[in-house]
């Protein structure tokens, strides 16, 4: 039951925030970050009363546990229906040398230097700045912030303009770094390795 508990709930909220037009996005990436909030809580709660339980007693499994392969086949199973998609709504026309100097650029300029400037002052390492810099969030999410602008009175012709631009920056994002994760991973895990501790 965990597995739709999560699921559900996220639902819920979503609806809510539709029905006094909030923005759904937002609602449903809050309430999953204070879903997560509550189990670390609730987790820490339980936690003292463990060295008094038998030693062969599984810890009680948290929401993230119990529904993590649920949701992890359900992302990839989205993932597959969205890029046939995206597949096929492109055409050999859509592709031109403006978008895809737009999707480097993106790639290249503007996802690293925001990046930058956003952990500018923490103490995050600077691999991790890097691989969070190039791969960041994927562009599936610009496709629902350019529904978002549609549904708000984009022109027509601009909407076109754009609705091609981001499909072929989605779908050289998904080449690019769908085939330089495993590698620079493998690469950030080895220079970790090499890092003296404490």
């Amino acid at each position: 039951m965990d597995d739709f508990l999560g699921l559900g709930l996220i639902g819920v909220v979503y609806g809510l925030s539709v029905l006094v037009h909030a923005w759904g996005f937002l609602a449903v990436f809050f309430a999953a970050v204070a879903l997560r909030q509550t189990e670390v809580k609730l987790a820490g709660a339980i936690e003292p009363a463990a060295p008094s339980a038998s030693a062969d007693m599984q810890p009680a499994p948290t929401v993230s546990e119990g529904s993590l392969i649920f949701k992890e086949h359900l992302e990839r199973l989205s993932e597959m229906v969205l890029i046939l998609l995206i597949g096929g709504t492109l055409f050999l026309d859509s592709w031109s040398w403006r978008a895809v100097g737009l999707a480097l650029f993106l790639f290249v300029v503007a996802r690293p230097v925001s990046v930058l400037a956003g952990l500018s002052g923490t103490r995050t390492s600077w691999p991790i700045r890097g691989m969070v810099g190039w791969f960041g969030v994927r562009g599936i999410g610009s496709l629902y912030y350019l529904m978002y602008a549609i549904e708000q009175g984009l022109p027509e012709k601009l909407a076109l303009e754009l609705i091609q631009l981001t499909l072929v920056a989605v779908t050289l994002s998904i080449l690019v770094h769908g085939t330089s994760v495993k590698p620079l991973m493998g690469l950030f895990w080895r220079h970790r390795k090499h890092l003296p501790t404490g």
